[in-house]
């Protein structure tokens, strides 16, 4: 599987299947196998890429350099390696921290931007509230603890698939949560001026990680986003409801994507 070399990580990524490039770009307890559940599904009609982000499996990094400044730009040397100008992207949680900044600044390579789980760094004053508490949620490991983030019907149900998750979320390395916070990654109001790209923001009615209704909040802050809510969903959707996931996935990509080369 493939691997960039940058000056300050080494970024590894995978391609399945071919078609119009869809990226999937993982959360803070993710990896490209977090997405096993949709890769099989999206890439008999897309060419499917999952990155590792910096400092997460193997994409390796000093830790000094596994903040998410980087991740835009990481994502466009994937796309440029790959000979790709313009991408749909799926992005969970952490992922919107690559895939909305490019959005707003390099809007001709996003097709569309659905974006599940996430804060996004879209500012308001509500919004960093809901970032802090998970952030520091997430740096003292209590997410997945005892349920939080999750569908406790879904745990209970499925108790080696919420095994699977969390021995997936081992083999990253540590991670900052805090550092999504930081001042340079706001996306302000005047940043969205001209936003125009389509974007989606789904959320489960079962977050406790951030809120049930965060992702509301999350769409008056993107010009022209639409919401979407996985009413049997905590945090991570496309681990707990695949099929629904997909579904909802598939129709946006299809009204946004289809036709174009």
């Amino acid at each position: 599987m493939p691997f960039i070399q940058k000056e300050d990580a080494t970024i590894y990524y995978e391609v399945h299947g071919e078609g119009f490039p869809v990226i999937f770009v993982h959360g803070g307890g993710g990896n490209t196998l977090c997405w096993f559940q949709q890769v099989p599904y999206f890439s008999r009609r897309y060419k499917v890429i999952t990155v590792d982000l910096r400092g997460f499996k193997n994409s390796r990094c000093d830790p000094q350099y596994a903040h998410p400044r980087y991740y835009p730009d990481d994502i466009r040397a994937i796309m440029d390696a790959e000979g790709i100008t313009r991408a749909a992207f799926v992005c969970q949680s952490l992922g919107a921290w690559a895939g909305l900044p490019l959005a707003v600044r390099e809007p001709q390579c996003v097709a569309c931007l659905f974006i599940t789980g996430s804060p996004t760094p879209a500012w308001s004053e509500q919004n960093w509230q809901v970032l802090r508490r998970g952030g520091d949620t997430f740096n003292s490991g209590k997410f997945g603890s005892g349920g939080v983030g999750w569908n406790r019907e879904f745990m209970e149900k499925n108790p080696q698939r919420f095994f699977l998750y969390s021995q997936i979320r081992l083999l990253n390395g540590p991670f900052d949560a805090r550092t999504m916070q930081d001042d340079e990654l706001k996306l302000y109001p005047e940043d969205f001026k001209a936003y125009r790209v389509p974007t989606l923001v789904g959320g489960g009615l079962h977050d406790d990680f951030l809120t049930p209704d965060s992702h509301l909040h999350v769409v008056t802050l993107i010009p022209g986003a639409q919401s979407y809510t996985f009413e049997r969903a905590g945090h991570s959707p496309y681990f707990e409801v695949p099929d629904e996931f997909n579904h909802v996935l598939e129709t946006f990509l299809s009204g946004n994507i289809d036709g174009q080369a």
